[in-house]
């Protein structure tokens, strides 16, 4: 039985970004369980739409957190969320007296020029676009989704500062109680802003290599595709819990030239890590592992198997990629090449495409981005 108690919605469209939008969410939740307990969950909105969501998520969670963009104040959707809790906001403090404001958090999440913001919306909260003292001395950035870009030490920090920052807000607002309002008051709230409908779409379904013995399924895209060098087959390794990362890093490659992607989903109920990769290797030049934090952490992998799976001559063909500041088990922290990502912008994009092209270094070292 599911006891999670969420603390908190992110209110953001998936058009910003989704890859990145859900690392930033799963960094802040994990951040929150380690300061509050194992039960504590949030809500990442745009996985099913606004329409379920209200109800069950935003007209009750005591905490919201809304990333600005010029999209996400074109979005309908997102502009029904923020109204919603605005109306639970003044429904509280006419009751109470008390000041909730603090239980609405606006990022930017993307730099939004003034006149795209309405009137009604405040000033954000966080220093975007000021300066900020992030140990290291005063660094301008302009938003959350170019600080997770940036590269830098400095920006790294800045990052987990905030995120520390926001999981303390977070539970000391929640602990406001928040009034919740009935779904009979949903129909006649109207949206604050937005003139898009429907921006927001389910991640599509995507075929998945059935677990077992047997040769692994490819499918291959109809569209046409730009000139690149000969494609490889190529299979990503991961857990569901980076499935939009799965979803983007396919679309990537497919985009890049490789017609033969496929994902290669983890059941971490029924196979081991060295099984799981080998299903990923069947008919595949090149097999690319999505680490994170949640796939160092799953199934019952014992510290040795990390060693025999990722480690020895004849590795060329595996290519880990990670995702997140997650400490990676002790054995694949030096002498493995990993490649860090900082977002999911068409930076990146091309350097996961270059990766997959390039072969593989001739012994074990150390890529771009082997920060530990």
């Amino acid at each position: 039985m599911d006891r999670s108690v969420n603390y908190f919605y992110t209110s953001c469209t998936r058009s910003d970004g989704w890859p990145s939008i859900s690392r930033f969410h799963a960094d802040l939740e994990y951040r929150l369980r380690a300061q509050e307990g194992l039960w504590v969950s949030g809500v990442l909105g745009p996985q099913t739409g606004s329409g379920p969501v209200l109800e069950s998520s935003v007209a009750q969670v005591g905490v919201m957190i809304a990333l600005w963009s010029p999209e996400y104040f074109a979005d309908r959707d997102c502009g029904l969320e923020w109204a919603v809790f605005q109306r639970r906001m003044r429904r509280h403090a006419a009751l109470t007296s008390e000041d909730v404001s603090e239980c609405l958090v606006p990022i930017v999440w993307e730099p939004v020029p003034r006149q795209l913001r309405p009137a009604t919306t405040p000033d954000p909260q966080w220093p975007f676009g000021a300066e900020w003292d992030d140990g290291y001395g005063s660094r301008r950035y302009d938003s959350l989704s170019g600080l997770m870009r940036s590269d830098s030490p400095e920006a790294n920090e800045a990052y987990f500062s905030l995120i520390g920052r926001l999981a303390k807000r977070i539970a000391e607002a929640r602990r406001r109680g928040l009034t919740v309002i009935e779904s009979t008051e949903l129909r006649d709230t109207q949206p604050a802003f937005g003139y898009k409908s429907h921006a927001r779409q389910a991640t599509p379904a995507r075929r998945q290599v059935a677990a077992g013995p047997g040769p692994a399924g490819r499918h291959t895209t109809g569209r046409t595709l730009y000139p690149a060098p000969p494609a490889v087959a190529v299979s990503i390794s991961y857990v569901g819990a980076d499935q939009p990362w799965a979803d983007w890093m396919e679309e990537v490659l497919e985009q890049g030239g490789h017609c033969e992607v496929r994902q290669v989903r983890w059941e971490t109920e029924g196979e081991s890590l060295a099984q799981t990769v080998q299903r990923a290797r069947r008919g595949a030049d090149r097999v690319v592992v999505v680490f994170s934090r949640s796939y160092f952490t799953a199934g019952a992998t014992k510290l040795l198997d990390w060693e025999t799976v990722f480690i020895g001559p004849g590795k060329d063909w595996l290519l880990p990629v990670q995702i997140d500041q997650g400490s990676r088990p002790l054995l694949v922290r030096s002498g493995v090449p990993v490649t860090l990502l900082n977002g999911s912008d068409e930076r990146e994009a091309q350097r996961l495409r270059e990766l997959v092209r390039e072969p593989g270094p001739p012994v074990p070292g150390q890529r771009e981005g082997d920060a530990r």
